[in-house]
């Protein structure tokens, strides 16, 4: 069984995207009340054998959402489950690749495809030191040596059996929960292959401008994970990684709230 898990926030739900012959989980992060209501309806009358709807009863991050939809499905070792970000763009296609990729790579215990963004190789990325750094091309991927990469959390395809021992870090809301997962793989001797026919385009906000506001609740988000991250990982600061994100989103809005907001809390020294 092929089972696909999005955590949705303040987006209202198009099964239409989704529209495949597998079980389809949708966790509900939602604070909006009205889109809440109208994601809910969508699914009064459908047929609960395909979709299933949890209202996580607020936005309690994506680590939480994604152990809430694993706990709920009764997996057995021969299930994969593939997560999606609500930003991903997939096509009918996308749910096929999986399904015969799987069929002929059963040897695999995480899958990951190729996700592309506005500068480049979203996924694989290139782990240099505690650095995560963007692939140039796809050329310049080494699929021979995949422990040299991290790999981000939509589109991942992962067997059941993986879930036995290794789960998301709840301590971690947003940031960093995908590299901390893989890590954990890694280091559990599981397999990981990549599937360079599934290339997928994501809208990640770490290289767009949205509204300052935005930003700024993102990058507050986005301190408190780096933070724990590379302190449990790295036994390191996360200093140098926030204070360039702080750099760049200063110069983006042309505002020095970023920079203010690390001199305030100096947890990252």
């Amino acid at each position: 069984m092929l089972y696909f898990i999005i955590v949705i926030y303040n987006q209202k739900i198009n099964l239409e995207k989704y529209n495949c012959n597998q079980k389809v989980i949708f966790c509900d992060n939602s604070t909006n009340l009205e889109i809440k209501s109208f994601n809910s309806d969508v699914f009064a009358n459908k047929d609960n054998t395909r979709y299933l709807y949890i209202d996580m009863g607020g936005n309690v991050g994506l680590s939480k959402a994604y152990n809430r939809a694993i706990s709920t499905l009764h997996l057995v070792s021969s299930d994969y489950v593939v997560f999606l970000d609500q930003d991903t763009e997939v096509n009918k296609c996308f749910f096929e690749k999986y399904v015969h990729f799987i069929s002929s790579h059963g040897n695999l215990d995480v899958i990951c495809p190729i996700v592309m963004d506005s500068v480049g190789v979203l996924s694989p990325c290139e782990k240099k030191g505690k650095k995560y750094h963007h692939i140039s091309s796809l050329e310049n991927i080494d699929y021979t040596d995949l422990s040299k990469y991290s790999f981000i959390n939509s589109g991942m395809c992962i067997k059941a059996d993986v879930f036995h021992k290794i789960s998301y870090d709840e301590c971690l809301f947003l940031d960093f929960i995908d590299h901390d997962f893989v890590l954990s793989v890694f280091e559990s001797g599981y397999k990981v292959g990549i599937c360079p026919d599934i290339i997928l385009q994501q809208n990640f906000s770490g290289v767009t401008k949205n509204t300052f506001n935005s930003d700024k609740n993102r990058f507050m988000i986005y301190c408190k994970d780096a933070s724990y991250f590379y302190k449990k990982r790295y036994k390191k600061s996360a200093l140098g990684t926030v204070f360039l994100r702080a750099l760049k989103l200063t110069y983006l809005h042309k505002n020095f709230f970023f920079i203010t907001y690390l001199l305030k809390n100096g947890i990252y020294s």
